[in-house]
């Protein structure tokens, strides 16, 4: 049995949102995110089913094009792989909370296509996807180009907690699994 005081674990930042991992097992992540009233996080997808509760403040939450304001007291759930992000109007706190549900247990076939998506959000979704694994976890990136110093930056931001496997590369078309192989704590430890 794990308790937690979210009001105890609120932490601001003046330069970026905070983001404090509660719980990251297999199948189940609740993460505590606390922003600054003008921070944002930005768009991202999630492979889990994913259940954002408004504890403190006031955000405006964008899925896809559609938006809706959340404040404290107030839930919004998204399915699996829905695009979203997120931008504070006023200091807020949210606790989210990402579930594997059973379609996601079953789809062997998890994939982030870059190709559509514009280039200075590609990064940033790469990140927020990786983030979202747990250990033994993978998505496919697909990409019309080898993504080589993508795959540099994640090594250097994610030291030894990720693989490259490339799956196919031919002219315009580049599919790369990603698999996390060690939490980020473990690879601090090894290194």
């Amino acid at each position: 049995m794990h308790k937690y005081n979210l009001n105890e674990l609120i932490e601001f930042d003046d330069k970026k949102f905070r983001r404090k991992v509660l719980l990251n097992e297999s199948g189940n992540r609740m993460v505590l995110l606390s922003l600054r009233a003008g921070q944002s996080v930005p768009a991202h997808g999630n492979q889990r089913k994913v259940i954002i509760h408004g504890v403190r403040g006031h955000i405006t939450f964008y899925e896809g094009t559609s938006s809706c304001e959340l404040r404290a007291g107030e839930v919004v759930c998204l399915e699996s792989g829905a695009p979203h992000r997120i931008e504070a109007q006023e200091d807020s706190v949210l606790f989210v909370v990402a579930t594997e549900n059973a379609d996601a247990l079953q789809n062997t076939s998890r994939e982030l296509d870059l190709r559509e998506v514009p280039r200075p959000v590609r990064h940033p979704l790469v990140f927020a996807n990786i983030d979202a694994l747990t250990v033994g976890e993978w998505f496919v990136l697909i990409n019309d180009h080898d993504p080589v110093p993508l795959s540099r930056q994640i090594e250097d931001r994610r030291p030894g907690q990720m693989t490259w496997e490339y799956e196919r590369r031919e002219p315009g078309m580049f599919r790369i699994r990603i698999t996390r192989i060690a939490s980020p704590g473990a690879a601090a430890i090894s290194a």
